[in-house]
């Protein structure tokens, strides 16, 4: 299973890929902002969108950014505890990871640069799927938005989904995309989001 994940990362990730698609490479470069930042833009486009009135709005967002801070903080103790390496020194070190399966590659480099923070679980994984399971659970998942980046390229450009888990999703696999996350780490970001999502949506601000 590592030896599968760590070939993905290196082919699609490696900052030349001949395998990574354009649309890949395009939203790895979109999702790369702060997730707060960029789960925080959607949550306001909707607002918006759906013409919420002030309670419900103060409420989501309320509900979105504890989601967020909780997710933060539950990433980071499992940050800290497994304490595993990065793509970028997994591959450069691969001939000395006890995995015959795995090939080193002491020149790689990323598609974005890799944050200087270990990798399992994704962060920006499980970020993405708190808000969008607090999104999904407030305003109904198939709801379509519209939204920019600032990392993006063109800066400032958008893209548009019709699904905030589909959203989320994409923004973790994009980490991968990125050459900065193992799989592993995305999918575990992934769960963890959204049990702090529906922890949030379960036993905060619940409707009167």
């Amino acid at each position: 299973e590592y030896a599968a994940a760590f070939k993905e990362v290196k082919e699609t990730g490696v900052a030349n890929s001949t395998v990574r698609t354009k649309n890949q490479t395009d939203y790895a470069r979109f999702w790369y902002e702060f997730s707060e930042a960029g789960w925080n833009r959607i949550a306001r486009v909707v607002t918006y969108d759906k013409e919420l009135n002030l309670f419900e709005a103060a409420r989501l967002f309320a509900l979105v950014d504890m989601a967020l801070a909780d997710a933060y903080t539950a990433g980071w103790d499992a940050k800290n505890h497994y304490n595993f390496w990065r793509p970028y020194t997994a591959i450069r070190n691969g001939a000395n990871d006890g995995n015959n399966n795995t090939t080193a590659d002491a020149a790689w480099e990323p598609l974005m640069p890799t944050p200087p923070v270990q990798d399992y679980p994704s962060t920006h994984s499980a970020l993405g799927s708190a808000a969008a399971t607090v999104l999904a659970r407030v305003l109904g998942d198939n709801t379509s938005f519209v939204f920019y980046s600032p990392t993006a390229v063109p800066a400032f450009s958008s893209r548009a989904y019709n699904s905030f888990l589909k959203a989320a999703e994409e923004n973790a696999d994009s980490r991968v995309r990125a050459g900065i996350h193992f799989r592993f780490a995305t999918n575990a970001g992934l769960e963890l989001g959204k049990k702090v999502g529906d922890w949030t949506v379960n036993n905060y601000l619940r409707k009167l």
